[in-house]
């Protein structure tokens, strides 16, 4: 028989549990770095791009490196989470 009040596309909880792994977000945190160098050094390589692009990586670079600060200054503050 068919249940109508729950929909058939729902998933089960434990179908997309990943178990004991950890998200990340150090690593997370090192690529964002990594990003906001790479776009730092593009821009310094292109000294002829627009304002708009020149603005639009300048925000690339604040927000991962903000990014990165909250991640990494959190995991020193705080130690690895388990």
């Amino acid at each position: 028989m068919v249940d109508y009040r729950r929909p058939s596309w729902r998933l089960r909880p434990g179908l997309l549990g990943f178990g004991r792994l950890r998200f990340p977000f150090t690593f997370m945190g090192v690529m964002a770095l990594g990003l906001g160098l790479w776009v730092v050094v593009y821009l310094a390589g292109h000294p002829g791009l627009d304002s708009g692009s020149r603005g639009i990586a300048a925000a690339t670079v604040v927000l991962t490196w903000g990014f990165a600060a909250y991640v990494l200054i959190r995991r020193i503050r705080r130690g690895p989470q388990h």
